[in-house]
């Protein structure tokens, strides 16, 4: 096999690439806290099964009827932890950045509602769609295309 779902290490570089995948969904669609559990659970995953490694081969595993002769080197096999190793790695890393990178985006979205706090409070008191569009002079002039009411 490819991977061994008993090992831990593959596990946690699995589970790393689903939540870090999950967690830039859902930071992109607006879910904050969601995607703020989701990124620290696959950044805590993608660091332990990067240091944790490829589960070494037992002896027995190693030992096979057909040897080379001495001095050649074996023949790589798909299901050797070398290329499991590289697939841990890859699938570490993959959710490592993912997960920072749904991260980075909720940090984005906290400190904008930080910094900005009076426009989000004026937008939330208005009762109308009018005075809605008239908290638009809280923002600054270069964000109100992104940020602000549109009429």
């Amino acid at each position: 096999m490819r991977w061994d779902p008993t090992d831990p290490a593959q596990r946690r570089a699995r589970y790393a690439v689903l939540g870090g995948m999950w967690a830039f969904f859902f930071a992109l669609f607006d879910f904050p806290e969601i995607a703020l559990l989701l990124g620290a659970l696959a950044v805590y995953w993608a660091v332990s099964a990067l240091r944790a490694g490829p589960r070494k081969a037992k002896p027995t595993d190693a030992a096979t009827s057909d040897t080379p002769a001495e001095g050649a080197a074996p023949p790589a096999r798909p299901g050797t932890p070398q290329n499991s190793g590289r697939q841990l790695t890859t699938a570490a890393v993959s959710g490592l950045v993912t997960a920072l990178l749904a991260l980075s985006i909720v940090a984005t979205t906290y400190t904008v509602q930080l910094l900005y706090r009076d426009y989000y409070t004026c937008v939330n008191d208005a009762l109308t769609k009018s005075g809605a569009v008239a908290c638009n002079d809280k923002l600054p002039d270069p964000l109100r295309p992104f940020f602000g009411i549109k009429e």
